[in-house]
């Protein structure tokens, strides 16, 4: 009889446990919209409100993430967020960084409530633009043009070459940008530096492949056709050539980046090329090996002249003698992860220095008589920028381009100081008994989903110890010794 009632004891408790399990809803997080303060070049506000229901939020973090368009992978930051605790808390954070305009960060609020549950709201968007100026844009699917404080003609100048600079390069590299570019002029070298870190006034433009941009230093004054032509399709050129080329093993030699950027752009390099072969003859060539991280810009302007020099040279005289079959090889040699001396030898059937051999030759120098010379060391700058040209920073009477598209101009814009998250709520995964929440268990919305939770455990469990009860033979009794 015992037995029995210790069974329905145990019975009871296994439906009173149930019963409150089941008492417990799931608790649901409400996030308000977030407002995103854009303070460019120095700061990103991100504000929100969040409401729990049941329960207590205990603490906060934001998630943030890079966008990355060319295989490199994305960057995480996860920051504390102050909050005090409560059914209801004020999520801010601020986060100081000086990034390239334009750049595109992925972010999520991530909640602790006082049950250890594990909350994170769906992840939204923003681009950090530049607010600094009122842009006027012109753009179609393929590329998008940004600039302020100048007439419509100047910006519809700058995307037809930007068009014929697309179009032609997409014939070079057998390929079409998987993404659209994004080019921003800046009217002079203040606007363009005051979110960069160090900077000398030699450069005229940088891209960024990672997220699709280029910049650009534009002076207002007189007739900039013969800049624009050099800048735009060489800033371009190194958003296709990282494309094609990226591999976080064999990186892409500077000389090599820069002189197809040179090479793609619409002007004539005959005064250039003449430079190099006058060094050839002077033997004052700097070797290509040396140039590969970088032409030492800060230490010589009169070398770093002839550095970007020799890498348009080296690589005209490539496209010339292994045709533009040869550098679509050479490039997907490096993406395939093969160090130079390997990629040369496996797209163009030469080592590096029978390449500069052959190149010196070319340069007009007899077979045999050019040796590689020792490499001296050079300051590298990474990324490699365009070199402004002085020469072409000068007025010059010349006609504008002419047009190979003609967009619909956008109607003039400013950029947003701020955007929006819609509200969203959260209903929240609640923990298995003695289950410690992991990032797995996180919820980004919709419908709840199980917690591992089986009520049928507690109704068998005592029913199959009554059975057992039952079924088992009682004891015989032994007589006594």
């Amino acid at each position: 009889m015992k037995r029995w009632l210790w069974c329905a004891l145990f019975f009871g408790f296994g439906l009173m446990t149930l019963g409150s399990a089941a008492a417990q809803p799931a608790p649901i997080v409400t996030f308000s919209s977030t407002e995103t303060i854009n303070q460019f070049p120095t700061s990103l506000t991100f504000q929100a409100t969040a409401t729990i229901e049941p329960g207590e939020i205990v603490a906060a973090k934001l998630r943030l993430r890079n966008s990355n368009l060319i295989n490199i992978a994305s960057s995480i930051t996860i920051v504390d967020v102050s909050i005090t605790p409560g059914r209801t808390v004020n999520l801010a954070y601020t986060w100081n960084i000086t990034t390239p305009p334009s750049t595109p960060f992925y972010y999520a609020w991530e909640l602790t409530d006082a049950a250890g549950n594990l909350i994170r709201s769906p992840e939204a968007l923003v681009n950090y633009d530049d607010t600094r100026f009122a842009w006027q844009i012109l753009e179609n699917e393929y590329l998008a043009v940004w600039w302020h404080d100048r007439p419509a003609s100047f910006g519809q100048q700058v995307f037809e070459i930007a068009n014929r600079a697309f179009t032609e390069q997409q014939a070079l590299f057998g390929t079409a940008l998987a993404f659209p570019i994004k080019i921003i002029v800046y009217n002079n070298f203040s606007e363009f530096a005051e979110w960069q870190g160090g900077l000398v006034e030699f450069i005229g433009g940088q891209a960024f492949p990672n997220i699709g941009v280029t910049a650009q230093i534009v002076e207002a004054f007189g007739s900039q056709t013969r800049w624009l032509n050099e800048v735009i399709p060489h800033e371009i050129s190194h958003l296709y050539l990282a494309q094609v080329s990226y591999s976080p093993v064999a990186p892409v030699p500077v000389w090599l980046d820069e002189g197809v950027a040179q090479y793609n752009e619409f002007t004539d390099h005959t005064p250039t090329l003449a430079l190099v072969r006058r060094a050839a003859a002077d033997g004052t060539l700097i070797p290509l090996s040396t140039l590969r991280d970088g032409f030492g810009m800060q230490s010589n302007e009169a070398r770093s002249r002839l550095a970007y020099a020799q890498a348009l040279s080296a690589v005209t005289y490539l496209i010339e003698t292994y045709q533009t079959d040869g550098l679509a090889a050479l490039l997907a040699a490096y993406k395939a992860g093969r160090p130079t001396e390997d990629a040369f030898l496996t797209a163009l059937g030469v080592t590096l220095g029978e390449f500069e051999a052959g190149w010196a030759v070319w340069l007009g120098l007899p077979p045999g008589q050019y040796v590689t010379p020792t490499p001296w060391p050079m300051p590298t700058f990474r990324p490699s920028p365009t070199l402004m040209s002085f020469a072409s920073r000068t007025p010059t009477p010349e006609t504008d381009a002419a047009a190979t598209a003609t967009p619909s101009p956008v109607p003039f814009a400013t950029t947003p100081a701020a955007t929006v998250l819609a509200q969203v709520t959260v209903i929240v995964q609640t923990p298995t008994p003695g289950h410690t929440p992991t990032r797995s268990d996180m919820m980004s919305g919709g419908e709840p989903t199980s917690s591992g939770f089986c009520p049928g455990a507690f109704l068998l469990l005592p029913l199959v110890l009554v059975y057992r009860f039952r079924r088992s033979p009682k004891p015989q009794k032994r007589a006594p010794m």
